[in-house]
């Protein structure tokens, strides 16, 4: 049996087989099925899993059983592409919570097919339940691709190939190895995919195989294997066929179909010996190219001048032993430090290009030194003019023109223009800094942010139990504390708008625009975090746990009877929440001693909050406000009843255990810019995103009070 988790990732690799059939194969042949999956699922646990998928399909019923125990796992899988996901493999290829090709990667789909004994009306029954089956895999396909299922299935009747960039686009995978950042393809990366003539290539070599593979279903001999094959009972799950055995067949059966691939069907006969042959040249040829670039990087892994994950991640992506060696020169040159030293060093200088577009970069940020001192006072005119070149003519708006265009510093890497790359820098980097200079009042009632890996949904977890020392029993024995927990739900979601630099706007030399867009979309993100937050508190949001609000008679912070702010109504609030317990505890003395540090009140309240905190001599001892420097008093309008809350309720938060959790996506802590057209000479447009969630938590360290 194949070994299926491989440094900590699950492999699948080689034919999808149905359950039954794993035990018929032999030791040599590669193949996965559902109940090998399962174990591989069980041994990695709960947490994300990282799936490598390399496989021509096989049955469909085995890969939609895969699929669906992927996309259930509970940590989310993420799956990529190294060779090829074809047929029933580019069914489970849905189940990722990330999907990822390999730069030479392929994706298939297509009608699922099946061979028939039987009469007419037989044909016919299994042409229906094709039909039918077709339709609901078009269904998962469109559910993971965004497309309608009417547009799945007319590809799917069409035999369609995808490459890396290609699959991306149509959104049957999410990135290419090397730009997983979640928002699509790179131009950089996309100009590495194959050629057309690659994936013609590698669908010839599939449609061969098939057609080898019918021929052989239609026109073969009994069987010479060793091994008995299985009986016509144990052919569950596919179309019924002619028996291996020598007897006739004696009846019709009525079974599932199996998508049709150049895999072995263990229930008719052992692969074509061509096919064996092309497989193992295949995995011959990726052994030698995996033991090439590991040969060549061993002496430097040894000295210490390269990382063994340098070596490892050059022989996933699969690129070639050529293109290897000059990616971990690269590497070790970039590593060495500028200098001499007693052996010869490569040292890689920063590209000439490179640093005049940093340059460029910087002056329009407003730095006057460094590199961008050549050219302080770039206005965005005299940056497209800049980039026209020396031969702009005597017409400003035509060199604007041409200068939006021109690739001549970056040579289209990023696959926008030159001008599109710097602006879009410098939105970014305006966008970031107004964001930061803005406040979040909102962290009042937050804690630490969590990071989301995707889209689903996180849990914010509370334990808790009965932690108490018990007296221990005469024979030593010590009575076990058992952890309790309670999660709650919490879903990062991206908002943003399209940015559009206009022509006119470079001719009109319109600076403000670097200004005015960055600082209004970082306030508009603030604001949407403001409203994200605030909203469930001014709603007395519902936990997931247990299904009542944060602020509840049950939780034991919600005041029962209505008062202003006093030392009176306060002292009320802090023995609350003194008194709150830990989450699944069963003694009577388990108190988690919590003291609010805040308090909380709509602009109404104001003035009572500020005198509450001000620090005053009282005239007799039995008006004094002992709890003056224990609270810090915050002035919120999202909470009073202009935005929909009270104008009399307040709050007392403690910042140990506050009641909203927040999250962002990973890598993305911060509103970003991204160019999506870069060679428009009429306009430069971007995406300013931000990906941001909330959710109600915990109340054991609030309180509220509705006030007088």
């Amino acid at each position: 049996m194949p070994d299926m988790i491989v440094n900590g990732e699950l492999i699948l690799s080689g034919s999808v087989l149905e359950d039954e059939y794993a035990s018929w194969m032999r030791d040599e042949d590669v193949f996965f099925c559902p109940a090998m999956v399962r174990r591989a699922l069980t041994d990695l646990g709960e947490g994300r899993v990282t799936v490598r998928l390399n496989s021509m399909g096989g049955h469909v019923n085995a890969g939609e059983q895969i699929r669906a125990m992927l996309a259930g796992h509970p940590g989310g899988v993420r799956i990529v592409v190294e060779g090829i996901a074809a047929s029933a493999a580019s069914l489970i290829l849905m189940a990722g919570a990330e999907r990822v090709m390999s730069a030479g990667s392929h994706i298939m789909i297509h009608d699922p097919s099946g061979l028939i004994w039987g009469n007419e009306d037989d044909a016919r029954r299994h042409a229906d339940q094709l039909a039918v089956t077709a339709n609901t895999y078009a269904a998962v396909y469109a559910a993971a691709s965004g497309k309608t299922p009417e547009e799945v299935r007319a590809l799917m009747r069409a035999e369609t190939w995808y490459g890396p960039e290609a699959a991306v686009a149509e959104g049957f995978a999410d990135s290419i190895a090397g730009n997983e950042d979640g928002f699509g393809v790179s131009p950089a990366i996309g100009a590495q995919m194959p050629q057309a003539a690659t994936l013609a290539a590698a669908q010839a070599h599939y449609m061969d195989a098939r057609d080898r593979l019918k021929a052989r279903l239609r026109h073969r001999q009994s069987p010479q294997a060793a091994r008995p094959a299985p009986t016509p009972a144990a052919v569950s799950g596919q179309f019924a066929m002619e028996s291996s055995m020598p007897q006739e067949p004696t009846q019709t059966a009525a079974q599932t179909p199996v998508i049709e691939t150049p895999s072995p069907v263990p229930a008719v006969a052992p692969a074509p010996a061509e096919m064996a042959a092309s497989r193992d040249s295949i995995l011959a040829a990726e052994r030698a190219r995996a033991r090439a670039i590991r040969d060549m990087a061993a002496p430097f892994v040894a000295s210490g001048r390269l990382q063994q994950t340098d070596v490892d991640q050059l022989v996933d992506e699969g690129v070639s032993a050529e293109m290897a060696g000059s990616r971990l020169m690269a590497t070790m040159a970039a590593a060495e430090p500028v200098g001499r030293s007693a052996s010869p060093r490569a040292t890689i200088i920063r590209d000439e290009g490179e640093t005049r577009v940093q340059a460029m970069i910087g002056a329009l940020s407003g730095e006057t030194e460094g590199a961008a001192s050549q050219y302080r006072g770039m206005r965005i005119r005299h940056l497209a003019m800049e980039l026209a070149g020396p031969q702009r003519g005597y017409s400003d708006t035509d060199a604007i023109r041409r200068g939006m265009m021109a690739t001549t510093i970056m040579g289209g890497a990023h696959g926008v223009s030159d001008f599109s790359y710097i602006t879009t820098a410098v939105m970014n980097r305006r966008l970031q800094d107004a964001y930061r200079r803005r406040a979040a009042t909102w962290t009042l009632v937050t804690g630490d942010p969590l990071t989301a890996t995707d889209f689903r949904e996180l849990h914010s977890v509370r334990f808790g139990g009965d932690f108490s020392l018990k007296p221990v029993k005469e024979n030593g024995e010590y009575q076990s504390a058992v952890l309790a927990d309670e999660a709650e739900g919490l879903k990062v979601e991206r908002r943003g708008r399209t940015i559009t630099l206009t022509f006119e706007a470079v001719v009109n030399d319109d600076m403000g625009a670097f200004n005015r867009i960055p600082t209004e979309f970082a306030i508009a993100a603030r604001t949407m975090e403001s409203s994200m937050v605030w909203s469930l508190m001014r709603q007395n949001a519902v936990l997931k746990s247990d299904g009542k609000a944060i602020f509840h008679s049950d939780h034991g912070n919600l005041a029962s009877a209505n008062a202003a702010i006093s030392a009176a109504s306060v002292a009320v609030g802090r023995k609350a929440m003194w008194e709150q317990r830990a989450f699944g505890s069963g003694s009577a003395d388990d108190f988690l001693q919590i003291e609010p540090d805040r308090l909380l009140v709509p602009p109404a309240l104001e003035l009572v909050a500020m005198q509450f905190a001000a620090t005053t001599t009282p005239a007799t001892d039995g008006t004094v406000n002992p709890f003056k420097s224990s609270l810090t008093p915050a002035v919120i309008p999202n909470l009073g009843a202009a935005a929909g809350g009270s104008d009399t309720a307040w709050y007392l938060i403690s910042s140990d255990l506050p009641p909203i959790a927040h999250a962002y996506l990973e890598g993305y802590a911060a509103p970003t810019v991204q160019t999506i057209e870069g060679m428009n000479p009429d306009a430069v447009v971007m995406n300013a995103r931000h990906i941001f969630g909330a959710a109600a938590v915990e109340y054991r360290g609030a309180f509220k009070n509705n006030g007088a």
